[in-house]
């Protein structure tokens, strides 16, 4: 396994703000980064199911999404957001791999839209 810690880190990740619950960026060809709970925050599903879809979900996820502009006219996928009942999931393409990033489902949105424009300057 190839040392890739420079790229990001989870502590990075939740400097971004403080709802934010998990972090976690894996290369496109599914090599796994990182995937790491917020210190002191219990997770809603085994680290296992974290790290399974951290390998090849963002990558099947972006590329069906893309299907929604394949002449480009609409742009490039930037980012998408997976609402479940409990929590939301953001993944968006990031320094070469994708960052997923999660808050809880009440304030997901507002922590997103916040965290937007300090994502681009990663």
């Amino acid at each position: 396994m190839r040392v890739l810690s420079h790229l990001i880190s989870p502590e990075e990740i939740f400097r971004l703000h403080p709802k934010i619950r998990w972090a976690a960026f894996s290369l496109e060809e599914g090599e796994i980064v990182f995937s790491e709970m917020r210190p002191g925050v219990a997770s809603y599903t085994p680290g296992e199911d974290d790290r399974a879809f951290m390998e090849s979900g963002p990558l099947l996820l972006t590329g069906v999404a893309e299907r929604l502009s394949t002449t480009g006219g609409a742009g490039r996928v930037q980012s998408l957001i997976i609402n479940l009942e409990k929590d939301s999931v953001l993944i968006t393409q990031l320094r070469g791999g994708y960052l997923a990033i999660s808050a809880d489902r009440a304030e997901a949105l507002r922590v997103f839209s916040e965290i937007e424009p300090l994502l681009q300057r990663l």
